[in-house]
């Protein structure tokens, strides 16, 4: 994404800028450097500076361009080839040693987000809390509620999920027994604001022109809300509940490809929607409308996220296994799990949300056994 007269200030990778001779060797420059994902070109000054985050600020200016890379949220920062495999045997990142409240422990967990840095924030359910973890850290820190449940501007109750607004530095939180969606300053926030108010939120993304994508809920529709809207538009959804293809019945997790089309997974319809930008009915990307086993059908599904192929990763809760589905595919394949449930490196027990990080690895929140496990892509 390109910003004319902008300038990114601070965050720089490098002591000093870098001499480049136009905006696109800049841009180049960043592709190739590890951990880049902004830059500030001046053109007058060839002066190409190497930003490692966005931060929240900028300054207008008319003698730089600034430039960042858009990767959806829950998706990877590289394509996935279609035949990537994954190790089966996960390691344990986040979690793992009980139920409980301790700094090293959940209790039920939902929702992930996985930073460019391989920071894991998570959404902590019965702890109504948002938990860090830092790559290879032993235990998280809380990074918004942690003060009990409740509705003040510093507690949460029951949150579902969360991801991160890395351009204005919040966390957006879905804020399910409040009925609303909170936005918390992800650097040493002590409390949060109310930013959609009496919405059924189980699941949340965000598109690169910063708006947010809401499911509903309680009105069985995912919503758009573009900066500054507070009313929200239904781009999914919103037809009652049911199991017809301008319907839903209990829609948990959306992502929202490069396209705009939104993908959006049925609990009850056992089925993971796909929605293309403008259309009044989806179609069925996985799934079909009876729960099973077999590669045609999903039990519960939950978390979802598509790669540059449209084909679609999704969460079969119910059958604890995470299936890979090829677009126009009428039957997936088992990539993780799938091995009865249990809390083996190699099962899963009633996973719920699902991320890539940049080099591929797979990350699923493994709510039965209280964890976020890790599938290192070979």
């Amino acid at each position: 994404m390109r910003k004319d007269n902008w300038d990114i200030p601070g965050n720089n990778i490098l002591s000093s800028p870098i001499k480049q001779p136009d905006y696109a060797s800049c841009c180049s420059q960043c592709q190739a450097t590890s951990g880049c994902i902004a830059f500030t070109y001046s053109p007058l000054s060839q002066r190409c500076s190497l930003k490692k985050s966005m931060g929240t600020g900028g300054n207008a200016t008319g003698d730089s361009i600034s430039g960042y890379y858009f990767y959806p949220l829950r998706g990877s920062s590289i394509d996935i080839h279609p035949n990537a495999q994954w190790q089966q045997d996960g390691i344990t990142v986040a979690g793992g040693n009980g139920k409980g409240n301790s700094l090293n422990q959940f209790s039920l967990p939902w929702g992930l987000y996985v930073d460019d840095d391989e920071t894991i924030y998570v959404a902590d359910y019965e702890n109504h809390r948002i938990m860090k973890w830092g790559s290879g850290a032993t235990s998280g820190q809380v990074v918004a509620g942690g003060n009990g449940k409740g509705n003040g501007d510093n507690q949460l109750s029951y949150p579902y999920d969360v991801i991160v607004d890395k351009e204005r530095d919040y966390l957006i939180i879905c804020d399910s027994l409040n009925k609303r969606v909170v936005r918390w300053p992800r650097l040493d926030g002590t409390s949060g604001e109310t930013i959609i108010s009496n919405i059924g939120c189980w699941g949340l993304t965000m598109d690169e022109y910063g708006s947010l994508y809401v499911v509903d809920d309680d009105n069985n529709a995912v919503r758009r809300y573009k900066i500054g809207d507070a009313e929200g538009t239904v781009v999914a959804g919103g037809n009652g509940r049911g199991n017809l293809l301008n319907q839903f019945n209990g829609p948990r997790y959306v992502f929202v490809d490069r396209h705009y089309s939104v993908y959006v997974c049925e609990r009850n319809n056992n089925r993971t929607m796909k929605w293309a930008e403008g259309e009044k009915l989806g179609i069925i990307v996985a799934g079909s409308a009876e729960s099973g086993n077999d590669l045609r059908q999903l039990a519960i599904p939950k978390g979802v996220v598509v790669d540059q192929f449209d084909t679609v990763y999704v969460v079969d809760d119910g059958n604890n296994r995470i299936m890979r589905w090829p677009k126009a595919a009428t039957e997936g394949s088992i990539i993780i799990g799938g091995n009865n449930i249990g809390s083996g490196s190699n099962q899963l027990s009633g996973p719920v949300g699902l991320s890539f990080d940049r080099h591929g690895n797979l990350y699923v929140v493994d709510w039965g056994n209280d964890r976020v496990q890790k599938f290192q892509i070979t």
